[in-house]
Order: C-alpha cells, then sequence, then structure tokens
C-alpha cells in the first residue's frame, strides 16, 4: 500500500482520535462552504429587500440541482470508500471517474432548463415585483456555471473517501474567501469590476467555485493522491453509472424530501397573511440554520466515510461505533452554536438588512427573526443527531432509509402540523409552528437512533 493510501486508511488506529482528527478539517470546510449563499446574503441584503428577495427565491431553485448532485456524492463515498476498504483501488478510481461523468450530464440537463425558463420558474415560487428581475439573473447564471458547483462538490467526496480531510477544507475554504472578495467587488463595483448588483452574486460565486474545482481536480489527478481519476479509460460504464444512480437517487430525493417542507412552510406563511415581514425572517432564520447545520455535517461526512471504509473491511463493529460517536461530537457542535445563536441573534439577524433604527420596515422583520432564532436552536441538537445518522446510512449504501424516515417526520408529520397551525391561526401565533419545527426534528432523530441501532444496514451490499 502506498503512502498515501496507508494515510487514508480510516481503519488504522483508535477510533476517536482517528475520527476527531479526520472530522475536524471536515467540520470547518462545511462551515465555510455553507457561507457561499449566507455572505451573498448579507452583501446583496444592503441592496434592499427587493434584492434580497430575489437571491433568496433563485438560491431555493439553484438547491434542488445542488440536491442531486449530492445524492451522487453520497452514492460515490459510499463505493468509493467501500472499495478503499476492501483495497481494491482500481475499481475506487473507474466508480470516482464515473461519478464526474454522470454530475457533468447532469449540468447539462439540469441547467440548461434552468437558463431557458429561469423567468417562469420565479414565477412559480412566487417572485414578483421589482425581485422578478434579479431573481431571473441570478438562476440565469447560477445554471450556465452549475458545472463548477457539481466538480468542486464532487472532488471534494473524492478526497473524503478515500480518508483525505486536509485538502477538502482548504479547497472550500479558499472557494469561500474567494467568493465574498468577488462578491463585494462585482456587487457594489469596486476595483477592476462594474456595479453588477444581484447577478454579481452569481458570478462571484460560479467563478470562486470554478477556480477551486480546477485546483481540485488536479489533485486528485497526481499520483501521490489516493483516489485517483487517472489511468482509466474515459468512458461511460453503464452498470457503474446504473450503480451510483441507484444508491444516489433516494440519497438526493431525501433532500428533496425537506426542501419541500421548507417551501411547505413557506407557502403557508405567505397564503394566511403573515406578511413579507415574516417572509423575510424565515429566509434569514433559515439561512442560519443552515449555516449551523452544514457545519454538523461535517461529522456526518466522516462518519460517512469511517462506515464505508469499516465496512469494506468486514468491521462492522467500527462502523457502529463510529456512527454513535459521531452522534455524540456533532451533538456537542450543534448545541455550542445554538447557544451563540440564542445570545446573539439580535446581533447576527441585523447583518442582513439595513440599520433596523433606520428602516422601519427591517425593524419587523428583525423582531420576527430573533423570534424564530431564539426557539429553532432547541431543535439543533436533535438535528444534529439525525444528519449524523442519515449520512452514517448513506455511508453504508442504505440510502432508502434516510429518505423513507424523512418522509414520514417531514413531510407525513410537520406539513400537516403545520398547515394546522396556519389554518386556525387565530387559535396560535407563528411561535406554535416553531415549536412544531422542533418537536419534528426531536422525532427524526428518535427514528434514525432506533433504525441505527438495529444494525440491519450493516448487511447492506454495494459494488
Amino acid at each position: 500500500m502506498s503512502d498515501s493510501r496507508l494515510s487514508g486508511d480510516l481503519n488504522r488506529g483508535r477510533l476517536f482520535v482517528r475520527l476527531v482528527m479526520f472530522g475536524i478539517p471536515l467540520v470547518l470546510g462545511m462551515f465555510f462552504h455553507s457561507l457561499f449563499n449566507l455572505i451573498d446574503l448579507i452583501i446583496v441584503g444592503k441592496l434592499g429587500p427587493a434584492a434580497l428577495a430575489a437571491v433568496n427565491q433563485a438560491s431555493i431553485i439553484v438547491f434542488i440541482p445542488q440536491l442531486l448532485g449530492t445524492g451522487v456524492n453520497n452514492a460515490s463515498i459510499a463505493v468509493i470508500s467501500r472499495n478503499f476498504g476492501m483495497r481494491n483501488y482500481k475499481r475506487a478510481n473507474a466508480n470516482a471517474l464515473q461519478a464526474f461523468l454522470l454530475l457533468g450530464f447532469l449540468a447539462v440537463i439540469l441547467g440548461v432548463p434552468g437558463y431557458l425558463y429561469a423567468r417562469p420558474l420565479n414565477v412559480l415560487i412566487g417572485s414578483s415585483g421589482e425581485s422578478l428581475g434579479p431573481a431571473t439573473d441570478y438562476l440565469r447564471i447560477s445554471s450556465v456555471g452549475m458545472f463548477s458547483m457539481f466538480a468542486l462538490m464532487q472532488v471534494t467526496a473524492c478526497l473524503r473517501s478515500g480518508g483525505d480531510a486536509r485538502w477538502p477544507m482548504i479547497l472550500l475554504i479558499g472557494a469561500n474567501v474567494f467568493n465574498g472578495f468577488l462578491t463585494w467587488a462585482m456587487v457594489h463595483g469596486w476595483w477592476v469590476f462594474p456595479r453588477m448588483g444581484v447577478a454579481g452574486a452569481a458570478w462571484s460565486t460560479v467563478i470562486a467555485r470554478g477556480v477551486f474545482a480546477l485546483f481540485g481536480l488536479y489533485l486528485i489527478t497526481r499520483r501521490s493522491a489516493p483516489v485517483r481519476i487517472v489511468g482509466v479509460r474515459i468512458k461511460f460504464r453503464p452498470r457503474m453509472i446504473w450503480n451510483l444512480a441507484r444508491i444516489g437517487i433516494p440519497s438526493s430525493l431525501q433532500f428533496v424530501v425537506r426542501v419541500l417542507a421548507y417551501g411547505v412552510i413557506l407557502n403557508l406563511i405567505n397564503r394566511f397573511g403573515y406578511g413579507e415581514a415574516m417572509h423575510g425572517a424565515l429566509a434569514v432564520g433559515f439561512r442560519l440554520d443552515m449555516l449551523a447545520t452544514f457545519t454538523g455535517v461535517g461529522w456526518g461526512a466522516a462518519a460517512a466515510a469511517m462506515v464505508g471504509q469499516a465496512l469494506g473491511e468486514g468491521n462492522t463493529e467500527r462502523a457502529e461505533k463510529a456512527g454513535w460517536l459521531a452522534c455524540v461530537l456533532n451533538g456537542g457542535t450543534m448545541a455550542g452554536i445554538a447557544v451563540l445563536y440564542y445570545l446573539f441573534a439580535p446581533w447576527l439577524l441585523s447583518f442582513f438588512g439595513r440599520d433596523p433604527a433606520e428602516d422601519a420596515k427591517f425593524l419587523v422583520t428583525h423582531y420576527y427573526g430573533v423570534e424564530y432564532l431564539r426557539i429553532a436552536v432547541f431543535g439543533y441538537v436533535f438535528a444534529g443527531i439525525g444528519i449524523t445518522l442519515a449520512q452514517a446510512l448513506n455511508g453504508a449504501g442504505s440510502t432508502k432509509t434516510p429518505l423513507f424516515l424523512d418522509a414520514v417526520g417531514f413531510l407525513l408529520i410537520q406539513s400537516p402540523l403545520t398547515a394546522h397551525i396556519c389554518f386556525h391561526a387565530g387559535m396560535y401565533q407563528p411561535t406554535e409552528v416553531w415549536w412544531s419545527l422542533v418537536a419534528t426534528a426531536g422525532l427524526v432523530a428518535a427514528l434514525y437512533a432506533i433504525v441505527w441501532n438495529r444494525g440491519h444496514w450493516k448487511h447492506k451490499r454495494i459494488q
């Protein structure tokens, strides 16, 4: 075994030390990666409510292809890490290449409609008035740049599968820092860049991701890379593509379920007269939720790779312990974020618009946002447990189970409960909606814990 593959073998060493050393860079990397759209919101928010709404609404549509790409990432991690654990490096490399080819195909079939039908798609989710034009521009640019988004995601997935957490962290942090610089320069017009407004926020993200995706591709073509995409003939292998799709589609749909549940909440809030201020507060609140949960996704990503490699070696006991230990570490991380959010909620919300003291309209949004955030944080530990075990199951190749559990929790329980509260708005306040989200997170976490403990995922066979 080469030195790079030896260092990437996650089955070596004490489990706790290996998980912590592997997980911390992923946590930091995912934290900065989640800042992509958050930075756009902060900078664009200075342009006014219409620009803020445009970025938020268009980002919802862009998020759907991103979730489908995430499904392919999760499938490739399951397959590559399993083969890596079995010491079948040739097959691991072949699957890595097929994942890139599949994502390239998806970038075309998802990006072209997003570009051609950007305006009607934005109208479909409620864009109107001053925000419709900028939202259309944002979606068109993001659709053209879908290749860069998928490439960066898959590069980091390949590196993680081979036990490398350092370079994914560097790539994601670097891309985010570069994106922050470009966003400010291209939105407001600075240095050699013209003032482009909302369109500048879209271009900056596409360019930043593209630059660091290219560097990442260089990393995984080097001879020293644990998982490489060279040395394998570049052609579609239908059986490998189908295997990735078979595992990845349920994983993609799992995230789509969560987005649909989010859309139901926004739709109900709009429908039952809670107003634009509430919509804006939720837009910001959900973004801060995503920042927290994506940070926790780092521990889930570590669990997925460790579970995959352990199962490849036939060490089911190590795989199970890795899942539980990652839950503990993620729970502690999410609890820490929850405390910070609760204490500094007014300060955090103030970044997403003009000074509340000078803008009476934003003052109402700011109030509702603080109210939402100080309730939502009570569900963060539950969310962390659910996310970690969902990714651990994905790493084992058991992607249908997380889809089923999320569908039950978020579509069959949370959405009807939210609808009931909104339909009876005279009896309830919006705070009851926020507490229902906390309760759902607790229920879903309990379901995941039961499934992980039962251990059916240990016998999942993948190629």
